[in-house]
């Protein structure tokens, strides 16, 4: 008999890898690829982003990160310091020409096929990594924690996406309590003015 733990593991190792393959499957998008570009199918499934957060975009050599993300429990207190990191990315780009230069840079162009290029993207620029650390996370987790968020949303907009993992249906709930954050997440990746509603 399966291990559960081992099992749920192998169910999301087998999620993620299914994701980067069947985002693969356009033709044109095999051949951005190849060239190690970014993964436009993976980038948009069913309509939202494969990434909430501002400054985020998930290559096909990220599947590490991916994977990750299936495991990544949201609670109150990463969420928070997600949504700061967030908030510092979208007025540090606003502040900072050179900034807002690097993050319109398409990956698609970049032509890299090392591991985590996505990732290495993201850190290798010490602005960004300096305004995310200091809302109190790593970029990794900044990266992995974007993913998971919009892993959830997708969820919630599309239970039979994906069989549900534990992690997934907690996330899942945990951002049911949080629509109005998620919303202000896409209208930053968007480039759109946030709307906040006060009572």
């Amino acid at each position: 008999m399966l291990n559960p733990k081992t099992n749920w593991r192998g169910i999301a190792c087998a999620l993620a890898a299914s994701a980067v393959v069947g985002a693969c499957s356009n033709k044109a998008a095999n051949q951005q690829s190849a060239a190690g570009a970014l993964d436009t199918g993976a980038l948009r499934m069913n309509g939202t982003p494969a990434a909430a957060g501002p400054a985020v975009q998930v290559t096909r050599t990220d599947s590490k990160s991916v994977s990750r993300a299936t495991q990544f429990e949201l609670t109150a207190e990463n969420f928070s310091k997600f949504l700061a990191a967030a908030d510092s990315i979208v007025a540090l780009e606003a502040r900072d020409p050179s900034v807002r230069a690097y993050l319109g840079t398409n990956l698609v162009d970049a032509g890299s096929t090392d591991a985590d290029a996505g990732l290495r993207w993201l850190q290798a620029n010490a602005s960004v990594t300096k305004a995310i650390n200091s809302a109190g996370l790593p970029v990794e987790d900044y990266f992995i924690e974007s993913i998971a968020i919009a892993d959830a949303d997708r969820f919630i907009g599309n239970p039979s996406a994906a069989p549900p993992t534990p992690t997934l249906g907690k996330n899942a709930e945990f951002l049911r309590s949080h629509q109005a954050d998620v919303e202000r997440l896409r209208a930053m990746r968007e480039g759109k003015p946030a709307v906040t509603v006060t009572p």
